[in-house]
């Protein structure tokens, strides 16, 4: 079982998204990215950053190919 990671003691919450703010991480979130806009820890251009990563092809798997 893994550890459960130590971010020290939850110091608030967002206003804008609730997410915990914790000691450790000098009173901002740990946990990224919210994606909410408007959020005050977060720059406008980090936000969906996520949205332009593929994670998997976009033809496809080979294998799953063969198998049909």
């Amino acid at each position: 079982m893994k550890k459960r990671e130590d971010y020290g003691d939850c110091t608030g919450k967002c206003a804008i998204c609730t997410v915990n703010l914790w000691s450790s991480s000098a009173d901002k979130p740990v946990i990224w990215p919210c994606n909410i806009e408007g959020c005050p820890y977060e720059h406008p251009s980090q936000q969906n950053r996520r949205a332009s990563i593929f994670e998997t092809s976009q033809t496809g798997s080979g294998l799953a190919q063969i198998d049909f």
